[in-house]
């Protein structure tokens, strides 16, 4: 251990650096490996990433001694769609794993399992403490210890190799839940007037606030990453661990977390390999890679570290350990992401970052990303941008969040790290465009991704092995994807195509195609009558976007319609689709369409539905104004 990190470590309480076992080192034939991360904080807070971050000496200091990776990300920017793909290394869409707060666990095909288990089969110790929050059914196998008191330490055999992953919440979302009548008590250590925003925020004192509160946060983070250092000093074992610090996925500010934006992907890496495994690192201590890490690659990465073979059915690959080279690392240059619904909230949007380049295709761009979802809107600064928009205090940037998006996106990050200069639409760009959107279609179909699915007919169909489900239908998820592509090309352009598409005698395909529909909205006036006959479809997921699609175009008043498809159905995951569509005209449709709670069939009490409704009834916590 250098001088440098234990002098960091020396204030820390004295009983963090009493020995569990005996003081002497275990020598071990394979590394331990411990991962601390931190929650809903993504690399723009640290100033080891970031100019506008905060200094974190602990993490800077393992910096020093290990590999800074500037270009790490989750491949989902939420809880528990990221910590399912951290634990089996496979896509969330490929899985049936990418919404956030499943309805129903889905079950990993035969040959995959959470990689802790696969360490504990191979003779590794392995703990948790204690977040899971997978979106897979529960392996009893893959843990030792999963509890608050889950520890290394709790070994029965001291010389056994272990695998130790802890998880801090005092970085989550909820740190930022708080009443803004606290300004004037609790001042933060970073000074709010000090910080700087980005360009799509408001610059006000709240937000100024918010931001200087967070970084404040991230400071009790890097204290936390120098205890959990200093426990391994204690015992004798730094200098047989491998430390992952990373953060589970971006956050926390508006605009960040649930969304595909750098501020909820691009997420804090650094890795301390000591000497005795400095063999298993492809670059010496103290260096920084450009290569780029995602969250499929990291269980494969512990897997091959420790010895153990990676399954052929995860998707992600080793960036460390015997046989990783410069020249490998140099080769990795894009990540994927996906975003589905979180909590009561669906979306359908995906990118692909390659180099500095980053490409976001949305599959429902007429929904605004300001759409209701409760818990977000407990944020005090969620609360207040929207309250000036519709004061109409906002300028063109700071806007864009309440308003529709576009069907596609293409930023260039090096000139515009904020992503708010969409260049789809510029010709000088339109060969890099068309490359990168037929890579991502074809990444799409290979993966082959479920998310073009109803959620309905997933759960009821899919859960069972959602993998052989999707493999299965293949050919059917490529329709499915270049039937969503026609909203790309001119209305007169996809006419035919989308007219077709509408009376096909697939319901997945009436479904999507109904979508596109949506995204033209008032340009698609010639499909309104085809879409009528929709209105009375045998599928519901098809009867709502039917409705959706002809209340945009100004053929109908969505309420009635909505409110019978809703109460019409037993099925809660049809209701809560209805719902989303609710939401969208209950506040941010170009025509506005108010809802009554008291108008739909009572939802199950904690349920998803349960929070639209406490929405339309405008008493959803986090809204003191009783704003509807």
């Amino acid at each position: 251990m250098s001088p440098r990190l234990r002098c960091l470590l020396l204030p820390l309480s004295a009983s963090l650096l009493l020995p569990h076992f005996a003081s002497s080192a275990i020598s071990a034939d394979r590394p331990n490996i411990v991962w601390i991360v931190s929650e809903d904080n993504s690399k723009h807070y640290l100033k080891l990433f970031d100019p506008e971050g905060t200094e974190a000496p602990n993490i800077e200091a393992l910096a020093r001694e290990g590999i800074t990776f500037t270009r790490a990300f989750s491949n989902a920017p939420v809880c528990s769609v990221a910590r399912t793909t951290l634990a089996t290394g496979c896509y969330a869409p490929r899985l049936g794993t990418m919404s956030h707060r499943r309805l129903e666990p889905a079950k990993l095909p035969e040959g995959l399992r959470i990689f802790s288990g696969l360490l504990r089969e191979a003779g590794y110790y392995t703990s948790n403490n204690s977040k899971e929050d997978y979106n897979t059914a529960k392996d009893p196998a893959a843990w030792d210890d999963s509890s608050k008191k889950a520890s290394w330490r709790n070994r029965p055999d001291p010389a056994q190799p272990f695998f130790h992953m802890e998880s801090h919440a005092e970085s989550h979302e909820s740190s930022l839940h708080f009443d803004p009548a606290v300004m004037a008590t609790e001042k933060t250590a970073h000074d709010p007037d000090k910080v700087t925003l980005p360009p799509y925020f408001p610059d006000t004192p709240l937000f100024r606030y918010t931001k200087a509160r967070y970084l404040d946060r991230i400071r009790l983070i890097d204290d936390i990453v120098g205890a959990t250092v200093a426990k391994l000093e204690a015992d004798g074992l730094l200098d047989d661990t491998i430390i992952f610090y990373f953060g589970d996925h971006g956050g926390v500010l508006p605009r960040s977390k649930g969304y595909l934006y750098e501020t909820g992907l691009h997420v804090p890496l650094v890795i301390r390999i000591p000497e005795k495994w400095q063999y298993l690192s492809p670059l010496a201590p103290g260096s920084s890679s450009e290569a780029f890490v995602s969250f499929i690659d990291f269980g494969p990465t512990v897997l091959h570290l420790a010895g153990v073979k990676v399954p052929d059915l995860m998707d992600g690959r080793p960036f460390l350990g015997e046989g990783i080279t410069p020249a490998s690392l140099a080769t990795r240059d894009s990540a994927f992401g996906s975003s589905d619904r979180f909590d009561e909230k669906y979306d359908l949007s995906r990118s692909l970052r390659k180099g500095d380049w980053k490409y976001v295709r949305n599959y429902q761009p007429y929904q605004p990303e300001a759409l209701q979802n409760n818990y977000r809107y407990q944020m005090a600064a969620y609360r207040e941008w929207r309250d000036l928009y519709d004061e109409g205090r906002l300028g063109a940037d700071q806007r864009s969040f309440f308003q529709s998006k576009s069907p596609e996106a293409l930023y260039d990050l090096a000139r515009d790290p904020h992503e708010t200069r969409n260049l789809a639409a510029d010709p000088a760009h339109r060969d890099r465009l068309l490359a990168m959107r037929s890579d991502l279609r074809e990444r799409l179909k290979a993966m082959p991704d479920l998310g073009f699915y109803p959620e309905s007919v997933l759960v009821a169909e899919a859960m069972g092995d959602p993998v052989a489900w999707g493999r299965a239908r293949a050919p059917e998820i490529a329709e499915l994807i270049d039937t969503a592509d026609l909203m790309l090309a001119p209305f007169a352009e996809s006419e035919e195509a989308l007219l077709g598409a509408l009376k096909s005698e697939n319901a997945n395909v009436r479904f999507r195609a109904a979508t596109v529909c949506s995204a033209y909205g008032v340009q698609a006036t010639e499909l309104v009558e085809t879409a009528r006959t929709l209105l009375r479809d045998d599928q519901v997921p098809v009867r709502i976007r039917a409705a959706e699609f002809l209340a945009l175009a100004g053929a109908i008043d969505p309420r009635p319609t909505l409110v019978t498809i809703h109460n019409g159905t037993e099925n809660p995951v049809e209701r809560l689709i209805a719902l989303q569509s609710a939401a969208l005209f209950h506040e941010h449709a170009p025509v506005a369409h108010p809802f009554e709670a008291s108008a739909f069939t009572p939802a199950k009490p904690g349920s998803e539905g349960e929070r639209r409704l406490v929405y339309f009834a405008g008493e959803w916590l986090g809204n003191p104004k009783g704003k509807k």
